[in-house]
């Protein structure tokens, strides 16, 4: 019988990543570090063959030239065991990078299925899952938790729609887990991310009658991903 193998890539958290399991849910890689590991744990029956790569923004295209060398790029892990990825970074990445503010990268691991060599017709799936990368320069010294508490927030009127404006003064990013009015009024996060030194818009999906005694909830995701709440009076 003629063998066919498919491939359906998926992009689901890294909870839930088929055979194989990482033990941190961010890296974050300091200028004055020479470099940061990740475990990856293979949790399934089989050896899984795993590619490892940095991508830029929501593409999960390879960059060419990081300033960071990954080793292995791509390795295989038997069942119940676990191999370190090493990321050493190089003088090259004070040069890309901005020196007064964070930078952030993706870190993508794909999880290789083997071929079917039973010569049955199947649908193999290559799992892929990816989780943010921080470099932060040297000379930027600031928490996410401070970086958080320093969010400022206004709403402003677009034609007949409301947002809420998020300005972010500091040079490191801040990731919100939540974000909502008081009183249920919900807004839409279609970007978790407030970049440093700018502005992120979420449009709001109910009417404010009042905007001098609005309530913002929101919660920010620190560097050992956990969920912080927040709540802050915008009168």
């Amino acid at each position: 019988m003629k063998k066919i193998i498919a491939f359906l890539f998926l992009l689901i958290p890294l909870s839930a990543s088929g055979t194989i399991q990482v033990n941190t849910t961010r890296v974050i890689f300091d200028e004055s570090e020479n470099e940061q590991t990740v475990e990856v744990h293979n949790i399934g029956k089989k050896t899984a063959l795993i590619q490892v790569w940095l991508s830029q923004d929501d593409d999960n295209d390879k960059i060419k030239d990081t300033g960071f060398i990954i080793t292995q790029p791509m390795f295989k892990v038997k069942s119940e065991k676990s191999k370190i990825v090493r990321i050493i970074g190089t003088d090259e990445i004070k040069n890309l990078y901005p020196k007064d503010r964070e930078t952030m990268l993706w870190i993508n691991f794909l999880d290789i299925p083997p071929e079917n060599k039973n010569g049955t017709n199947s649908l193999s799936i290559a799992v892929h899952t990816k989780m943010k990368f921080f470099y932060v320069p040297e000379k930027v010294d600031i928490t996410r938790s401070e970086a958080a508490d320093k969010l400022s927030w206004r709403i402003e009127r677009v034609g007949k729609g409301s947002y809420l404006i998020a300005k972010n003064d500091s040079p490191i990013y801040v990731n919100l887990g939540k974000l909502a009015l008081k009183h249920n009024m919900a807004i839409k996060l279609d970007s978790s991310t407030v970049a440093p030194f700018s502005e992120t818009r979420y449009k709001i999906t109910g009417e404010i009658s009042n905007e001098k005694d609005v309530i913002v909830e929101y919660s920010y995701i620190d560097d050992l991903g956990a969920y912080i709440s927040k709540e802050i009076n915008l009168t």
